[in-house]
């Protein structure tokens, strides 16, 4: 019973939903109601769909595509702002030029090094 009741009120909802859209499509097209037929309400509402995936994929089509530079610069924000600080970020860059780094030990606000 519960169910029958739940698809009475979808079936209310959406009748309710395309009778307002119609009504909008009938005011803006300057008509009465009942003057734009069922057919070229489709061909409205089908023009939308069309409009709203050429919007989708013109979207996608100018997201970045190299998705692992975006990865890597997300992560060097987290290691900026949870890494070691300034001490780290100096020992890393010193890193396969031969150069001896010294560690650095943060303890609270003090970092030995």
């Amino acid at each position: 019973m519960a169910l029958k009741k739940a698809i009475g009120i979808l079936v209310f909802s959406i009748q309710g939903v395309v009778g307002y859209d119609y009504y909008i499509q009938t005011r803006d097209a300057g008509l009465n109601w009942g003057d734009l037929s069922a057919t070229d309400y489709g061909t409205i509402v089908q023009d939308r769909v069309a409009r709203s995936r050429a919007a989708r994929d013109s979207a996608a089509l100018d997201a970045p595509q190299d998705s692992q530079s975006l990865w890597q610069t997300a992560s060097s924000y987290g290691k900026s702002l949870l890494g070691g600080g300034e001490q780290v970020a100096q020992a890393e860059t010193g890193e396969g030029t031969g150069e001896v780094q010294p560690v650095c030990i943060r303890r609270g606000n003090v970092a030995d090094c």
